[in-house]
């Protein structure tokens, strides 16, 4: 099936690109956009994230290439949501490109639902959101970061410090703190092993200094 390639071959391509043997290729070549989320339960842990990505007009258009307009010069929705899926299948062989930790310990993640494909005509981007949810519910305070290991793909915030909120379940006394590092002191800094490394798994490799981090805690009431 032709939608194999949307988002699989990308990874494929970013996973060849994280070895090789120079930083020369190790810098974002895909750019998306992210929003992210937060739904809590009863106890106000951390139950879900639902997460948001636009990816750039260049990728976009390669991601539909081929795909036919209807009359009325849309993408049928019919052909999003095939899309969608397919692609939920293929983010879960890289953990959806996601870390949620606590406690310095990585939480098991469980299945992913609910995805959603659009396309903004205006702009000429497409869109891919789903519902990633704990395998367990966790109690504050959680981290979580959404990058792509090898850095040939970059996930962050549209704004500095923002783009992340409570999007369902009780959350008083909580907040969701972001911390974005600044790319050129990260490039200064790198120590010499982000250059030899050889792991391209999300809570690894490169791209994980470049990763912003949403940290979500609760005072109690």
């Amino acid at each position: 099936m032709r939608f194999h390639r949307w988002f699989w071959a990308l990874w494929a391509v970013s996973a060849t690109a994280f070895w090789a043997p120079t930083p020369a290729g190790a810098h974002p070549h895909v750019w998306i956009d992210m929003k992210v989320g937060v739904v809590t339960n009863a106890d106000r842990q951390l139950e879900a994230l639902r997460i948001h990505w636009t990816f750039d007009e260049f990728y976009s258009a390669f991601a539909l290439d081929g795909i036919e307009k209807d009359e009325a010069g849309h993408y049928p929705q019919k052909v999003l949501d095939e899309l969608a899926q397919v692609n939920l299948t293929n983010l879960k062989e890289v953990d959806f490109f996601t870390e949620i930790s606590a406690d310095g310990r990585k939480l098991a993640l469980g299945k992913a639902k609910d995805p959603v494909s659009s396309w903004n005509e205006k702009q000429g981007r497409l869109t891919l959101t789903f519902t990633l949810p704990l395998e367990t519910p966790h109690a504050a305070p959680v981290q979580f970061r959404i990058y792509d290991p090898s850095y040939y793909i970059s996930i962050d915030y549209p704004e500095k410090g923002r783009g992340t909120e409570f999007l369902a379940g009780p959350h008083e006394n909580c907040e969701i703190a972001v911390t974005t590092p600044n790319v050129e002191k990260v490039w200064l800094n790198l120590p010499e092993a982000a250059f030899t490394g050889g792991s391209a798994t999300v809570g690894e490799g490169f791209g994980a200094h470049f990763a912003s981090t949403a940290t979500l805690t609760c005072k109690d009431a």
